[in-house]
């Protein structure tokens, strides 16, 4: 694979006509093809395979100069996952929510790694749904995180501007999908240490509180409410800890099940965590609400939609189990 020199800074821009631009970006193509070929190197990465990695700032995570030096990530976890190995993207596709700042990071990001990353450095090349590919091209990746999810034309695309990894997607996978992350930067050592110090850590807890307590999990999606069963990143935690769901929680079909204010009985619990947003948070000055027992005995937690309901990834599980512990305690 060619490697490219970054970009200096400027902040004076030349308008780019999109004829200028697809032509720069099909030369672009050639050439990172040509250098492949040329190097017997192929530019399609799997998820089973091993690639290297980029550090903070654009400095290899561990000095080690065979690694990608520029990294860019356009799906939920992809950011999370890199910022707890040590490394920060050059770009980053976003998805909007009431806790993101002006930008789209999270704020439970921001509160993570603000004092020890430079986030401030991160290029933002759209949203996730549709990257903005002159942007991403601009930035000369070595190494681009997309999802299996994506549209071929998408991938195929983007393949052309630098070698891509695909992870599976789905909040359920966050686990395995660590693992991509941390074979694709060729730190899988380290994201394996930090998944198994995650798992002792909720065993550790589960075995000192010595019960189950059942947990309800329900977030807003606009003006509707969505039930959050196991297949998700709060219900894989809420497992880890030793917790159990009430009856028609224990869904596998999907991540998430329609919740009607008529059925709001179905959200009685031990515990419950919710989080709305949009239009949704009305519910709690209903009389469904407040006539659940959960409520009215104080066990219902207002909890940070991002982390809980919205992300998948490591440093959302780890919130999720603070937040656990602090909330119910420890």
């Amino acid at each position: 694979m060619v490697s490219f020199t970054p970009m200096a800074p400027s902040t004076r821009h030349r308008p780019l006509t999109r004829r200028a631009f697809l032509g720069g970006a099909v030369g672009l193509a050639a050439a990172t093809l040509a250098a492949c070929t040329s190097s017997g190197s192929d530019n399609t990465t799997s998820t089973t395979e091993t690639t290297p990695s980029t550090g903070p700032s654009g400095a290899p995570a561990t000095g080690d100069p065979s690694r990608p030096q520029r990294v860019v990530a356009l799906y939920t976890g992809h950011l999370d996952h890199l910022l707890v190995l040590g490394i920060v993207p050059v770009g980053l596709a976003v998805a909007k929510s009431t806790g993101t700042d002006v930008r789209g990071i999270p704020d439970y990001i921001t509160e993570r790694f603000g004092d020890s990353l430079d986030l401030s450095s991160i290029e933002i090349v759209g949203v996730r749904q549709s990257p903005d590919l002159e942007k991403i091209a601009q930035l000369h990746p070595d190494l681009i995180l997309s999802n299996n999810r994506s549209e071929k034309a998408q991938l195929d695309q983007l393949r052309g501007i630098a070698t891509v990894v695909t992870t599976n997607g789905g909040a359920e996978q966050w686990k395995d999908d660590l693992g991509i992350v941390g074979d694709a930067l060729g730190l899988r050592e380290k994201s394996d240490q930090l998944l198994a110090d995650y798992e002792e850590q909720a065993r550790t807890w589960a075995s000192s509180r010595g019960d189950s307590p059942s947990v309800s999990l329900v977030r807003g999606r606009n003006t509707e409410y969505v039930l959050t069963g196991p297949l998700s990143l709060a219900g894989s935690v809420v497992a880890d800890a030793g917790f159990t769901r009430p009856a028609g929680q224990d869904f596998t079909d999907t991540a998430n099940h329609d919740l009607s204010l008529e059925n709001t009985d179905q959200l009685e619990a031990d515990h419950l965590f919710y989080a709305f947003e949009g239009g949704a948070e009305q519910v709690v000055d209903s009389a469904s609400w407040k006539a659940l027992s959960v409520v009215s005995r104080g066990d219902a937690h207002q909890v940070d939609i991002d982390p809980w309901f919205l992300n998948a990834s490591l440093v959302a599980a780890e919130r999720v189990l603070d937040d656990l512990k602090r909330m119910i305690g420890e």
